[in-house]
């Protein structure tokens, strides 16, 4: 047997592609994404009132993916839902309203 063959061979086998996402991290990179865009966008509109409707409406998501979105940016503190199921900007003075 050749020795270079084998740890060539061998080499190969234990070299993953640098770079390789999976579906998780790839999902989480997008999320991440848009929770950029939306903060910038509430950021950029300071008056900004969406129901869950209307966010999913504006961001073309899906229910469980919108609910997801605005509540890690409630829970980050960002975004307060007022009792009428508006979304604004924690600090805008309107989450009671």
């Amino acid at each position: 047997m050749n020795k270079h063959r084998d740890s060539r061979a061998h080499a190969s086998v234990a070299t993953m592609p640098i770079g390789v996402a999976t579906p998780q991290a790839s999902a989480d990179a997008w999320h991440d994404d848009l929770v950029r865009r939306v903060r910038g966008e509430y950021l950029e509109m300071p008056g900004l009132a969406l129901t869950l409707v209307q966010a999913q409406r504006m961001w073309n998501l899906r229910r469980v993916e919108c609910e997801r979105l605005l509540g890690d940016l409630v829970d980050a503190g960002f975004l307060a839902c007022t009792p009428l199921g508006m979304f604004v900007r924690a600090d805008s003075g309107r989450a009671g309203a």
